[in-house]
């Protein structure tokens, strides 16, 4: 294999998470917290029914809305004509971002009213049964295993926030068995926080923020996009050993000390909340393990604010 082949000679699919904000309200039919239906297996039965029923005229891409979809939708844009766009949901599954869905409510992240479940385990469970519905689009690759296996000389792109990397683990590890060359499966996403992929990983840390711009929730595409642009412009095959070593070089080149806030300038709380929420899909945990996360990922909270954000959380049922 030539790894200096113009990357535009070999498809490419590029994968994002899905928004929470969509363009229209999810019907009390098409929202998670109205099943109750306990075990995955059922529960997960039960919801594909309802979503299998009517004919849906929205495409995902006009679906989804806010900041993180606005660059998302574009990425294919910072790779060329060989790219294609799919998403990863935790409502509909692994779908073409044409694949035309109703307006729902489902997340992969924890102690929301439509979350898909309480536990890792439970949530990859759900993306298996996901994974075995035909979904919107009869004939498509409905798992990263199988997009792999239909395709095995491509390059997948993953964009995944920590909840949907925790729920889409095993199957982003069968995905790489299946490719020509593993090298060719790449993860954009917060580093450590799911070691059964580790080595798929390119590392997104708050460091990259002040050169992508952005808010936290988009960070991880506006990185994706800085570095696809930057690998298109080099020529080079988007191996994931080009794409760490490319955001390594973009983080290194960030403002001394740009991705920890100054002295006296601070997260703002829901930016906090946000983050508390994004990291409680593996069941419970304590204040003091998600700060010091934090803090290793590049930024910084006092103390005694972030455990009383936590507290309040845990308040709301947000872990629980």
């Amino acid at each position: 294999m030539d790894n200096l082949a113009d990357p535009r000679d070999r498809a490419i699919h590029i994968v994002v998470t899905c928004s929470n904000r969509k363009r229209q309200v999810a019907p009390q039919h098409y929202r998670l917290q109205n099943l109750n239906v306990k075990t995955p297996e059922k529960r997960c039965a039960a919801w594909l029914e309802r979503l299998s029923a009517g004919s849906p005229t929205i495409a995902a891409t006009d679906m989804y809305a806010g900041e993180h979809w606005q660059v998302a939708r574009n990425l294919p844009e910072a790779v060329g004509s060989s790219a294609a766009l799919w998403v990863s949901s935790a409502g509909y599954g692994l779908i073409p971002a044409a694949a035309r869905i109703h307006p729902y409510a489902a997340t992969f992240a924890g102690g929301q009213p439509d979350s898909v479940a309480t536990t890792s385990d439970a949530a990859r469970r759900w993306w298996d049964e996901l994974s075995r519905w035909a979904g919107p689009c009869d004939g498509e690759p409905r798992s990263f295993a199988a997009l792999a296996e239909r395709d095995p000389s491509s390059v997948i792109v993953a964009v995944m926030s920590d909840a949907y990397l925790r729920a889409c683990s095993q199957d982003l590890k069968d995905a790489a068995t299946r490719l020509t060359d593993a090298e060719n499966i790449a993860v954009f996403g917060p580093p450590g926080n799911c070691l059964e992929i580790a080595d798929l990983i390119v590392p997104v840390t708050a460091a990259l923020r002040p050169t992508v711009g952005g808010s936290l929730q988009s960070l991880n595409v506006r990185a994706a996009e800085h570095v696809l642009r930057t690998a298109r412009e080099s020529g080079m095959s988007l191996r994931r050993s080009l794409l760490t070593k490319l955001i390594s070089d973009a983080t290194a080149a960030a403002p001394a000390d740009a991705g920890r806030k100054p002295a006296g300038v601070k997260l703002v709380d829901e930016d906090v909340r946000s983050f508390i929420r994004a990291h409680i899909t593996g069941g419970p945990t304590s204040a003091t393990k998600l700060l010091r996360l934090l803090r290793n990922s590049g930024l910084s909270c006092e103390q005694a604010r972030f455990k009383a954000l936590f507290t309040e959380e845990v308040a709301r049922g947000v872990l629980f």
